[in-house]
C-alpha cells in the first residue's frame, strides 16, 4: 500500500468515527473478498451420498489399475505398496489408457475417449443457491432460505472426498490454490451504495478486480480496513442493482465477469448471476453467488492435471451429464451448468488510481441488522 493510500485511509477512518451519528443522503461501503469457493453443503455425507461409492484416493488408484487390466487383488496390492507408489511404467499406462486414432494418449487430454466411470452424485435434499428456472426434478432446497434452487455442479461433485468440506474449510483443490495465490494475485472488491444502507431500500453493487493482493493480519487472516485500488480496466467491472430487505441484500440477475490469476479459478464468468449478502459481527459479509458457468472450464481444473484424491474423469463425465443450460444447436449437449459460490468479504477502503477514496469500511450491518442465520433442517448442525 502506498503512503498516499495509508494516509487517506487514516484520515478517512477518523472522519468515519466523527460522522457515524450524522445522517447522510447517500453512502458507499467498501469490502474486499477474503474467501471464495464452490458452495458446499456437506454436513451429512450419508444423506448426500448414501452409497459411499466413490471413496478416496486409494479407491481411485485401485479402480484405475483395474481399468488397465489388473485384478482387484493385484490392483489393491499395487496401490497399497509400502512405499506408496508403484512402477512408473504402470503409472504411465494408467495415465495413457485412452486410445485415439489407434494410439494411447492421456485420459486427461481426452476424457471422452474412456468410459464414464459413473461416479456417485448427490441425492441429498439441500444445496445453497437460487432458483434459476431449471426443471423441478433437479431442485434442491436452500438450507437458509428454504427456497427451491438449482445447483447441478454441486450434484456432480458433492460426493467427492475433496468437496466434503464445511466453511471455513474450502474444497481441497480450491483451498490449495487460494492459499498459494492469495499473497500475489490481485483481489476482488465490492462497493455497496445506497441512500441509507442502515435501512431497507434499493442499492447498487459494484464488483471489481483491484491492483493489490489481499493483505493479511498478524494471525494470517485477511486484514480489515486496508486500502485497495480499483483496476482501471473495464474487463472485470460489473454494476448490479439490488435491494436490502431485513438485513439481506439481493441483486437482480446479471452476467458477472472477473479476471483471476488463481491456478484453480482462472476467471469467474457467471451468467445470469444471482447474489445475496448478509452482515456478520465485525462488519464482515457472507454471500452467495449463483448462476451458470461453462462446465468445461470447471472440468479443466481437474483434467489439466491429476487431481488429489478426486476422480478427474468421473467429475468430467458427471459435469457433462448434469449440465442444465445452453444446449449446443448441433449436438444438443448443454454447455452451461448451474452452480453456487460462497464468499466472505471484510470491510475495506476502495480507491481509484488518482488516490480518491470511493468507498469506506462498513460501520454497521446492512439494513441495520447484524444477521446470524438460524438453520433448522432435520437435525443438521450449522457449523458456518
Amino acid at each position: 500500500m502506498s503512503r498516499l493510500h495509508r494516509g487517506l485511509a487514516t484520515l478517512l477512518g477518523g472522519m468515519i468515527v466523527c460522522l457515524a451519528t450524522t445522517p447522510s443522503s447517500a453512502e458507499t461501503r467498501g469490502y474486499i473478498i477474503s474467501w471464495f469457493a464452490t458452495a458446499t453443503h456437506a454436513q451429512d455425507f450419508k444423506l448426500n451420498c448414501p452409497l459411499n461409492k466413490n471413496g478416496g484416493g486409494l479407491n481411485l488408484a485401485i479402480r484405475d489399475l483395474m481399468d488397465i487390466g489388473y485384478s482387484r487383488e493385484e490392483a489393491t496390492r499395487l496401490a497399497t505398496s509400502p512405499d506408496g507408489e508403484y512402477d512408473p511404467k504402470v503409472y504411465e499406462r494408467v495415465i495413457n489408457r485412452a486410445v485415439v486414432n489407434g494410439k494411447h494418449v492421456s485420459v486427461y487430454n481426452y476424457p471422452d475417449a474412456v468410459p464414464d466411470p459413473n461416479i456417485e452424485t448427490v441425492t441429498g435434499k439441500y444445496a445453497y443457491g437460487f432458483d434459476l428456472g431449471g426443471p423441478a426434478a433437479n431442485k434442491f432446497e436452500d438450507p437458509e432460505t428454504h427456497e427451491k434452487v438449482d445447483d447441478q455442479l454441486w450434484r456432480a461433485v458433492g460426493c467427492t472426498d475433496s468437496f466434503h468440506a464445511t466453511p471455513p474449510m474450502m474444497p481441497y483443490p480450491e483451498e490449495l490454490s487460494w492459499n498459494v495465490m492469495t499473497d500475489s494475485a490481485p483481489a476482488w472488491a465490492l462497493q455497496i451504495s445506497g441512500a441509507d444502507l442502515g435501512k431497507d431500500g434499493p442499492v447498487t453493487v459494484s464488483v471489481d478486480r483491484v491492483l493489490e493482493h489481499l493483505e493479511r493480519d498478524a494471525s494470517g487472516g485477511i486484514k480489515s480496513d486496508s486500502t485497495y485500488v480499483i483496476d482501471p480496466s473495464p474487463r472485470s467491472h460489473s454494476v448490479l442493482h439490488g435491494r436490502i430487505r431485513s438485513g439481506v441484500l439481493t441483486v437482480e440477475p446479471q452476467d458477472v465477469y472477473l479476471e483471476a490469476e488463481m491456478p484453480f479459478y482462472f476467471d469467474v464468468d457467471l451468467r445470469k448471476a444471482h447474489m445475496r449478502f448478509e452482515s456478520q459481527p465485525g462488519g464482515r459479509l457472507i454471500g452467495y453467488w449463483g448462476g451458470f458457468i461453462d462446465w468445461k472450464n470447471f472440468a479443466y481444473m481437474y483434467t489439466a492435471r491429476p487431481a488429489n484424491g478426486a476422480d478427474s474423469i468421473g467429475i468430467y463425465h458427471a459435469l457433462k451429464k448434469m449440465a442444465d443450460a445452453d444446449p449446443d444447436p448441433a449436438t444438443g449437449q448443454n454447455r452451461m451448468i448451474s452452480t453456487t459460490y460462497r464468499l466472505e468479504a471484510v470491510p475495506a477502503f476502495i480507491a481509484r488510481e488518482s488516490g480518491t477514496i470511493v468507498a469506506t469500511p462498513a460501520i454497521a450491518g446492512l439494513g441495520g441488522v447484524i444477521h446470524q442465520p438460524e438453520i433448522d433442517h432435520s437435525g443438521y448442525k450449522n457449523t458456518n
